[in-house]
């Protein structure tokens, strides 16, 4: 690892940690370089490469600050439906369950070999109309850093939660769709018939340096509205 990259690497952890917070002033670019024992070259260079990251803003005469969950994120894909005449249909949010599991599965792949997950169950109501059922897993570590986020936080946007209260944006996604039997506990939330086809959509969200951060996957029955993937 060169200089650059390992002076990089001690910053956007300390972000990442929340040890640095959005607003928060770095040292002075001499200042950092003692610290990392390196030149003010170096330091210059690493913060123009954090900032072209979007994790920190350099301004003129004032200094060099943390961005935090304002980092500039790339285009990311959702679910939105419309009803018959065009309009985007609301959703509703309802928290089913917050569960720390240790079984096994497509998010420990994704996520890594951690001991314990957090599985955060959600229905989403969209305008009354059709509902959704939505699990969404995280490392028992991250959820711990929300520090007892309530119910009401946990019925909001997750990936929102997680860039403000962590400083951990969601940067990219991956999605897939297909249609499968659902699980018989999702196809009964969910009203359905037993071995009912079903829409599934599985999400992995990706945060600094292309860190796994979530997995998500949501799941419906059949409908007639129309879907549409916004970027």
């Amino acid at each position: 690892m060169t200089k650059l990259d390992r002076v990089c690497e001690a910053i956007t952890r300390r972000i990442e940690s929340g040890a640095l917070r959005e607003g928060v002033r770095l040292p002075s670019e001499e200042q950092l370089a003692v610290q990392h024992r390196v030149s003010v070259g170096t330091i210059q260079k690493s913060l123009g490469r954090l900032e072209n990251s979007g994790l920190v803003t350099r301004e003129h005469g004032r200094g060099t600050f943390v961005t935090g969950s304002r980092v500039r994120t790339s285009d990311v894909s959702y679910l939105r439906f419309r009803d018959a005449r065009g309009q985007e249909m609301p959703n509703f949010i309802h928290l089913r369950s917050v569960k720390r599991i240790k079984r096994r599965g497509p998010w420990s792949d994704f996520l890594g070999a951690e001991s314990t997950y957090v599985r955060i169950e959600r229905r989403i109501s969209v305008g009354d109309k059709l509902d959704l059922h939505s699990a969404f897993w995280l490392r028992e570590a991250e959820f711990a850093r929300l520090n007892g986020t309530d119910k009401r936080a946990l019925e909001k946007n997750l990936r929102v939660l997680l860039g403000q209260k962590l400083s951990l944006p969601t940067l990219r996604v991956d999605q897939w769709i297909r249609f499968e039997r659902l699980p018989q506990a999702i196809a009964r939330a969910l009203g359905l018939g037993k071995d009912q086809l079903g829409f599934v959509m599985e999400m992995r969200g990706y945060t600094l340096r292309d860190r796994p951060l979530y997995y998500q996957r949501v799941c419906a029955g059949p409908f007639s509205r129309n879907l549409e993937i916004v970027r």
